[in-house]
């Protein structure tokens, strides 16, 4: 048998976080990892990370507190959720600045501003700039043994987020040969951005702390004592092993986005998945087996995304492509529904009905020549797959190939069109959001009448679901009828997320696992036993 103070489930961000912290505060930790890679969902993202309050925000003389950041959140957040949420909210309004300065003091992390606005700045609380920022570039070999063990992602990981969002996926030719020689320095001494760095730079601060670190070492079923937790069942090189813990276990196993029975039940026609395939609802699963409530199962990150090869799978590649002029978005009614740019696209796109049926899927994008010429990432995803991408000479020929009302089609165009030579969408008010006219200026409305004419399919992707167990302020689980589940802690997107589909910051699965990873493990080194 093997004992330790704390067992952490899961090498994520919030995982990694917690374990940081908790070896931080003097516990004994674990952590362990059923995949032979190191950083889950995290690795494979762009790592922008939301964190209000900020120091690098202060020091830039951009003000913000605590009570602003409630105050946009409250203003963000979804309709009735305020009465289970807000001391959730409170814990990212007051504790995200403290995560952010102990990683840059107890890790090689060091973090940038990015030029990034909240998703609903113009909402009172909001801030155009400030909130949002990314680690700077890290070197694998910081890992020793480790350097090659950093799970892969879809994307380069060459860059920053704050590169990416700065002007490589606005022009990627442009943007990527401006920075040659420091993209040829970064391969001869593999450093690495975004996810990759985030993970690098945790691991590192882990190890330092003292941290063991196992992969391949799924974990079967928490180990009961009376009624809390008090270890796991798991195999650990290759042997099936009881360990014990002697202050708890933090489930940072993300979300279930591979769970087919789940998904099925909570996400019924999803086309892709931009999640590892280990991500199958394993903390989820062991959580309600010791009576924890589980909630907001319905909740993910809904992403615009295109498609590619991962592992040997199709798999979702995210892009966001319909902020740009000449392109609609339609519904199985031929109708728009929603501004094109809205940050509110998952939302918009997972809407359903009281029967559970979902409102606008199939969605489609529809677009004119100019936007296929000037959309090059999008247009070669899409080409890799044949027959995704639709072509035809009028909008009513290209409306019966994909199966919709051709008439309806052509009088959602005509009525976008009026709109845009206008230069005012009043139907959706597109591109008058400080988020929309941060990516498209004043170019968001742009008529689609040149020919030829295309459609293609908006997927229906989650990057990460967002249900899971319920958590209190100090990420402890609780059961249905609010009593703590005594040294079962949960964070990250294992968790039922405070925040849910409609994401207050490009960075809230990312910041908000940090954080609540940071306050899990902060609590967990306390718990007295």
């Amino acid at each position: 048998m093997m004992e330790y103070d704390v067992i952490v489930v899961g090498s994520g961000a919030a995982g990694l976080s917690a374990a940081l912290a908790a070896a931080h505060d003097g516990a004994r930790v674990i952590v362990l990892e059923k995949s032979r890679w190191l950083g889950g969902t995290t690795a494979m993202s762009g790592a922008g990370t939301w964190v209000p309050c900020n120091h690098h925000m202060r020091a830039a003389g951009i003000e913000d507190s605590p009570e602003e950041t409630m105050r946009y959140i409250k203003g963000a957040a979804p309709a009735g959720w305020e009465e289970s949420e807000q001391e959730l909210w409170q814990v990212l309004a007051e504790q995200s600045a403290p995560m952010l300065r102990f990683l840059e003091d107890e890790t090689p992390l060091r973090f940038e501003l990015v030029n990034h606005p909240d998703p609903y700045a113009d909402l009172p609380g909001g801030r155009p700039f400030g909130r949002m920022v990314s680690t700077t570039p890290l070197s694998k070999f910081l890992l020793g043994r480790w350097w090659n063990r950093v799970r892969a992602s879809v994307k380069t990981q060459l860059f920053t987020y704050r590169e990416l969002v700065d002007g490589v996926l606005k022009n990627p030719v442009r943007g990527a040969l401006g920075m040659a020689p420091t993209l040829l320095w970064r391969l001869l001494t593999a450093r690495v951005g975004a996810g990759n760095a985030l993970v690098i730079g945790l691991v590192r601060g882990c190890l330092d702390k003292g941290c063991r670190i196992e992969l391949e070492a799924p974990v079967h079923r928490l180990l009961m004592d009376g009624d809390a937790v008090a270890g796991v069942e798991a195999t650990v090189g290759g042997e099936r092993r009881t360990i014990r813990a002697a202050r708890g276990v933090v489930l940072a196993t993300g979300g279930f986005d591979w769970n087919r029975d789940l998904m099925a039940k909570y996400f019924p026609g999803i086309d892709l998945t931009g999640a590892p395939d280990t991500n199958t609802g394993d903390g989820q699963v062991m959580a309600a087996e010791v009576g924890a409530e589980l909630a907001h199962m319905d909740q993910a990150l809904i992403s615009p995304a295109t498609f590619t090869t991962y592992e040997g799978r199709r798999h979702a590649q995210p892009l966001l492509e319909t902020y740009a002029p000449h392109v609609i978005l339609v519904n199985r009614d031929a109708k728009r529904f929603v501004s094109e740019g809205s940050p509110a696209l998952g939302v918009a796109i997972d809407e359903r009905g009281p029967d559970g049926r979902h409102q606008h899927l199939p969605a489609w994008r529809i677009f004119d020549a100019r936007y296929a010429g000037a959309m090059t990432l999008s247009m070669h995803f899409g080409s890799k797959e044949k027959g995704f991408i639709r072509k035809a000479d009028t909008i009513e020929a290209l409306a019966a190939q994909i199966g919709l009302d051709p008439a309806a089609l052509r009088a959602t165009v005509d009525r976008f069109n009026g709109w845009s030579k206008e230069g005012v969408d009043r139907d959706f008010h597109r591109g008058e959001t400080v988020w929309e006219r941060f990516y498209t200026k004043n170019r968001a409305l742009g008529t689609v009448e040149q020919g030829p004419f295309y459609a293609a399919p908006f997927l229906y992707v989650s990057l990460g679901t967002k249900g899971g167990p319920r958590t209190d302020r100090y990420c402890r689980v609780l059961r249905p009828d609010r009593s703590v589940i005594g040294g079962l802690y949960c964070a990250g997107i294992a968790m039922a997320s405070p925040i849910g589909t409609k994401s207050v910051g490009a960075g809230t699965t990312i910041g908000p696992c940090l954080t609540f990873g940071y306050v899990a493990g902060r609590a967990i080194a306390k718990r007295n036993v």
